[in-house]
């Protein structure tokens, strides 16, 4: 009987240590597998996300980060290389706010829809001084973006890009961001190819035309400045703008403008003046705008209901708030556009309703004060509502017409006032494009805000988590493998 037990145990042993090396196996080949598991799930999520952009992901409570339809639509139509350039290095353009990190992540994205039309670059002008001078006629800061396509470029500013608003009067914040917006105008605008031949008069002015001149040319107009007491109007110009003049033009001058806008009487053109804002005595040239059926007063427009007077302004006169008095040059309802802002302008009458309209006005509550009123002038006895501030006339035959549109006051086409958050640029330069007969028009996307509570990374966060998920994660699955084996391997 002893002879025949021992085999049995023998026999028990072997079959208890297969089973433990079957264990200790699977224990290993689980471990290993999920390692590899987690390794290829990685390298696959990494791949896929770089080839295919469409695989990324915004978790951002607003989807903050992620780009319209429309901005996808105009990056997919570029046919013309283009080129986005941040001036700062990416990552220290990142780390300025997160607006500004939002900014270069939407301008990456349209690049990955535009298949290979647009590229995005970050060149640090602090370390490579020389690349300024590439631009010598702009003041380029590190918070610029250059959006260039051929010799057309335009320089998006930290006030294109961001909507700021103060907070209890002690500094300025980024309320939101309208990047994206500004991102598509660029693109649009330097890829136009409709050049528009602009003539601006600057005689007797006494303002700085060179604002509103880069904004006209960054859009696609061909500005040349010239005097009309020494030159000529050339034939194939199509619009002229008058600026600001503080002196009345001579009787041959005014005649060049009429000449210039019969156009042998085709019509077809178009003139802009933009009234100083200040008293002048130019008698010749309000008989030419009177014949297109308006007159600019000699006093200044008020205004006196605070829902209309921005929060900046310490008077009735400056940082108006205007309400669109006819529905031309807005596709929306007005009533749900921003309002245009404006200051210090002369007040237009319309004399002749047939040909011509309002098109921008005060309140109800607004008025007029004279120039040379006196210190018993009353504001609320001189409250007369119904007060214009940037009208349009016409003048021609059937559908041939020239049109003049005269702002009260040059302010309107100024850095301070077209450059703001309101809606000046969006509305001033459509109304621009529809009188000159050009496909572009300013595009509207939504203000994007950034949550408070969204999730932030910044590169050192990203690498602690780049380290959890592809080592930390991977060893701690190792060592329970390996534990569990080694306490099978004891059992």
């Amino acid at each position: 009987m002893n002879h025949n037990e021992q085999p049995a145990t023998g026999q028990k042993s072997a079959k208890s240590l297969s089973r433990k090396a079957k264990h200790a196996l699977l224990s290993a080949l689980i471990t290993v597998g999920v390692l590899v598991a987690v390794i290829l799930a990685n390298v696959l999520a990494v791949t896929l996300t770089d080839k295919f952009s469409g695989l990324t992901a915004d978790i951002t409570s607003l989807k903050s980060f992620e780009i319209s339809e429309q901005s996808k639509q105009i990056a997919q139509n570029l046919n013309k290389n283009v080129s986005v350039i941040f001036l700062t290095e990416r990552d220290a353009y990142m780390a300025i706010d997160p607006y500004c990190k939002q900014t270069a992540y939407m301008a990456e994205e349209m690049a990955k829809y535009s298949d290979g039309m647009l590229t995005v670059n970050y060149v640090d002008i602090v370390r490579n001084p020389t690349f300024a001078d590439n631009y010598p006629s702009e003041d380029l800061s590190t918070t610029d973006i250059i959006v260039s396509c051929g010799s057309n470029q335009r320089i998006l500013k930290v006030s294109d890009l961001f909507r700021f608003e103060n907070y209890a009067d002690s500094y300025q914040y980024i309320a939101s961001s309208q990047a994206e917006q500004a991102l598509d105008n660029a693109l649009v605008s330097v890829t136009n190819e409709t050049v528009t031949k602009t003539v601006l008069i600057a005689d007797y002015c006494s303002q700085d035309t060179s604002y509103f001149t880069k904004t006209l040319q960054a859009n696609g107009y061909q500005v040349q400045e010239l005097s009309l007491s020494e030159d000529d109007i050339p034939s194939d110009t199509e619009m002229v703008i008058v600026y600001a003049p503080t002196k009345d033009y001579t009787t041959e001058a005014v005649n060049k403008l009429r000449t210039f806008l019969n156009n042998n009487g085709a019509f077809g053109k178009n003139l802009l003046f933009l009234s100083e804002s200040q008293d002048a005595d130019i008698p010749n040239l309000d008989g030419l705008l009177a014949e297109y059926g308006m007159i600019l007063e000699h006093s200044f427009a008020f205004e006196t209901n605070m829902n209309y007077i921005n929060s900046s302004s310490t008077n009735y006169f400056d940082g108006v708030l205007c309400q669109y008095i006819s529905g031309l040059y807005i596709d929306d309802n007005s009533s749900s556009l921003l309002p245009v802002i404006t200051g210090y302008s002369r007040p237009i009458g319309i004399l002749d309703e047939e040909i011509a309209t309002a098109l921008l006005g005060y309140s109800t509550q607004s008025g007029q004060c004279p120039f040379d009123a006196g210190d018993d002038w009353d504001v609320e006895k001189n409250i007369t509502g119904e007060i214009y501030v940037l009208a349009q006339g016409q003048n021609g035959e059937n559908d041939k017409l020239s049109t003049v549109i005269v702002s009260g006051t040059y302010r309107l086409f100024t850095k301070a006032y077209y450059g703001s958050a309101y809606n000046n640029q969006a509305y001033l330069s459509d109304m621009l494009a529809a009188v000159n007969h050009r496909e572009q028009k300013h595009i509207s996307v939504a203000d994007k805000i950034i949550s408070h509570y969204d999730i932030n990374i910044d590169q050192q966060t990203a690498m602690n988590i780049g380290f959890i998920v592809y080592a930390l994660i991977p060893i701690i699955i190792l060592g329970i493998g390996f534990t569990v084996f080694l306490m099978r391997r004891h059992r």
